[in-house]
């Protein structure tokens, strides 16, 4: 798994060809939307996919090719808001791991070690939490809610979801609870669901090694 195609033409075609899949995948239904319309979905899985099959910089390419579409197609696309959260949240997704695997000395040690394959993921999605809950509070419910601050923590004080009620908290400890739970999920799915298609792909074609 984790391997590359190296000519530089393969990897803009692959990048495109991905990058379309994004698209169809933004245009499909969401399989959840949290009550501040954040769409769990799996837009982001042929970005991560694009990774592992063609390098970093063509994953990337695939983003900056698709972000555009993403912002304002499908249901809750959220315009350009939802464009700058998707792109800010799911770029953690390949960036993270792409170091891992460039530290391991090549994208294939990286994925093979199953260990190093956990540690990678397990920052990755750390690294998301983080930015997304940021972004949420001082960006995108700002501007696409036109809320303050304080009208989040009241929003969240007032919105009694199960993982709040369960964990007992309110206000502010509820949105970044609510926040952080949801991109956990989406993370996961973005990164294993890749994971589990490059397996399929690769225990049918034999590809090069990026080291």
């Amino acid at each position: 798994m984790a391997y590359s195609f190296n000519k530089p033409a393969v990897k803009i075609a692959g990048a495109a060809v991905l990058a379309s899949l994004s698209v169809v995948m933004q245009v499909l239904p969401p399989l959840f939307v949290t009550p501040w319309f954040m769409r769990v979905d799996l837009v982001a899985v042929p970005w991560v996919l694009c990774w592992l099959l063609f390098g970093f910089d063509a994953g990337l390419l695939s983003l900056l090719i698709s972000v555009p579409l993403v912002g304002v197609l499908g249901p809750f696309a959220g315009g350009w808001v939802g464009a700058v959260m998707k792109s800010v949240a799911s770029v953690w997704m390949f960036a993270v791991p792409a170091f891992f695997a460039w530290r391991a000395g090549g994208s294939k040690s990286f994925v093979l070690d199953k260990r190093l394959l956990l540690v990678g993921s397990v920052l990755a999605i750390a690294a998301r939490v983080i930015v997304t809950v940021v972004f949420n509070f001082y960006f995108a419910l700002p501007v696409f809610f036109n809320m303050t601050q304080e009208d989040i923590i009241q929003f969240f004080s007032i919105f009694q979801s199960f993982l709040g009620v369960s964990l007992g908290l309110v206000g502010f400890g509820a949105f970044v609870a609510e926040v952080a739970f949801w991109n956990a999920v989406q993370g996961v799915i973005d990164i294993y669901a890749a994971y589990v298609i490059v397996f399929f792909i690769t225990r049918r074609i034999t590809v090069t090694p990026k080291q």
